[in-house]
């Protein structure tokens, strides 16, 4: 399934925006599964924050085949395009197993040209939707380091929970440790 989002002018008029910023804005963006001719891009985004070091937990860098399986283990993995341009992802599984896999887990890939244009919000609200279509009760967010201002502002924002802090749980690239967050939304109102 295609979901298209088209910004009005009168709504995009009444901020301050660059007029760059609007016109990428106005364009349709578009949401749909993956695709094979993908996934040498995803790769290279997903292995671009793993070697930024202030996101993601993990360190080893995916090549393509291991980077396919890993998708294939996924409950729904979505990619957000403008004019058939990949501008970033989201995948969604499970937080756990058993008894508490009704509520789900997600990453987000903003590509580098893609960063900073104000899309990862509309990244994040479509993958709320998906994980409550698909059956999940809530959206649980292991590990949001604290200095990740833009991510954190996106989760308040859409009505998230800070629900504890892991003191210095995330090594940051530089060697320092951060703290992180759990954060939590229930999936009923959306």
């Amino acid at each position: 399934m295609v979901l298209i989002y088209q910004i009005r002018r009168e709504f995009i008029s009444s901020f301050s925006l660059s007029y760059d910023i609007i016109q990428l804005v106005m364009k349709m963006i578009k949401f749909k599964d993956y695709s094979d001719k993908d996934i040498n891009i995803m790769k290279e985004a997903w292995n671009d924050v793993l070697e930024d070091g202030v996101a993601f937990p993990g360190l080893d860098l995916f090549d393509t085949e291991s980077f396919k399986e890993y998708l294939l283990q996924q409950s729904k993995v979505t990619c957000m395009y403008d004019n058939d341009i990949l501008l970033g992802y989201y995948i969604i599984h499970p937080n756990n197993i058993g008894r508490c896999s009704h509520v789900a887990n997600a990453s987000y890939v903003m590509l580098k040209a893609s960063r900073g244009k104000h899309l990862g919000k509309t990244l994040v609200k479509q993958s709320l939707i998906d994980a409550k279509n698909i059956g999940f009760k809530g959206m649980q967010f292991n590990a949001v380091v604290a200095s990740n201002e833009k991510a954190l502002h996106i989760y308040d924002s859409l009505g998230f929970v800070r629900v504890g802090i892991i003191p210095q749980g995330f090594l940051l690239k530089n060697g320092i440790y951060s703290d992180m967050y759990v954060m939590y939304k229930g999936l009923e109102n959306i």
